[in-house]
């Protein structure tokens, strides 16, 4: 929607576009006797101030006018024709601008008059005057004005231009957003039974062999998935609470693969109280690691999670495999490089760095948003 110009706005430009197009007036219409600026000042100073006090007044009015007839341009055009431009809606502007004006003109001259002669002793007689001089300078009045007004419609063309520019921009931007949202969304809901479905494969395995090590798992799943349920609508979480989250859920994944795989958690105490993180971040890239790279008991695959800065980084020793492991949930990286690119600065983004013997995610650390994703 398109915003009209405040009533305080209006007075403001119409008594500043008078205070240019008044003088070029005044110069034109005053003989050279009267162009002393003593005079101008002095006898003639009611009379001048009179006729751009009512003249400003009168483009007030005219401001509004162009408005309406803006807006009736666009019913008749399409909304798009602002932007659009074109031969047709501009030769309309013009003619409808140039006959309002001369309309607007002829009324403001003689009202101008009339109220001269009720404030003054001597008005302006040019205004009623029969001969050349004063028809000369009536036509130069009405040219003069008639460039105002073109000038006022292509002012206001460029705001509902910039406007409409501003308002597709707010909504593509807006859209994109929800579009991320629900990428996400859907990548948590195919995250999650991933990650349930090989807990309790791994439960299954060890109910019957190792009673306090089950009961640990039992314990250690029933808080990753309390810290899932609650945080499934947040935008970003403080980064102690997801690494809370972790430390439970590389203890299901440790007890699954044994010492074939470890996490190694290496983080300040003030950035894990103060910073922030997209939830399900951490399980996302480890889940990552686990499903690109080979283990064994002989080489194991390491995660490392270290802060640094304004970023936690995740580093992991490449062990590439040829074939992705199926098992565990898959990582769609686009959606949590958009996250990201949403939520940080520009100067901080989510970065993937990879060489020959280490792969290493740039996590960067967020401020506490006001909204929910």
């Amino acid at each position: 929607m398109i915003h009209r110009i405040s009533t305080r706005n209006k007075l403001l430009l119409a008594f500043g576009l008078n205070a240019f197009f008044y003088p070029v007036v005044l110069y034109v219409n005053l003989d050279g006797d009267n162009r002393s600026w003593h005079i101008i000042m002095g006898k003639l100073f009611p009379l001048l101030a009179s006729e751009y006090i009512v003249g400003s007044l009168i483009i007030f009015g005219w401001l509004y006018l162009a408005e309406r007839i803006h807006e009736q341009f666009e019913r008749w055009f399409g909304k798009d024709v602002i932007s659009r431009g074109g031969i047709l809606p501009n030769v309309a502007a013009i003619l409808t601008f140039v006959a309002a004006n001369l309309i607007v003109n002829w009324i403001s001259l003689r009202f101008i008059f009339g109220f001269q002669t009720l404030i003054l002793d001597k008005p302006d007689l040019a205004i009623v005057s029969d001969n050349e001089y004063s028809r000369m300078s009536i036509r130069y009045t009405y040219v003069n004005y008639i460039i105002m007004a073109l000038f006022v419609y292509y002012l206001l063309t460029y705001r509902r231009i910039m406007q409409g520019m501003s308002e597709a921009t707010m909504r593509a931007e807006k859209a994109q957003k929800e579009r991320i949202a629900s990428q996400y969304n859907l990548l948590r809901n195919r995250v999650n039974p991933h990650f349930l479905f090989n807990s309790l494969s791994t439960l299954s395995s060890l109910v019957h062999v190792d009673g306090d090590l089950s009961e640990q798992l039992i314990d250690r799943l029933s808080k990753a998935y309390r810290y899932m349920l609650e945080n499934r609508d947040q935008q970003t979480v403080p980064l102690k609470a997801e690494l809370d989250f972790l430390k439970s859920y590389s203890f299901l994944l440790e007890t699954r693969f044994a010492n074939k795989f470890r996490v190694e958690i290496n983080v300040q105490e003030e950035q894990k109280e103060h910073a922030h993180i997209v939830p399900l971040t951490l399980q996302v890239l480890v889940d990552r690691a686990l499903r690109t790279n080979r283990m064994s008991a002989h080489s194991p695959l390491v995660v490392k999670i270290r802060s640094d800065h304004n970023e936690i980084l995740v580093e992991n020793n490449r062990q590439p495999r040829l074939v992705p492991d199926h098992t565990i949930g898959e990582c769609d990286w686009g959606v949590f490089e958009n996250c990201y690119h949403m939520l940080s600065s520009s100067e901080h983004r989510l970065r993937d760095v990879a060489d020959q013997s280490t792969w290493t995610v740039h996590v960067p650390l967020l401020a506490k948003p006001a909204s929910t994703l």
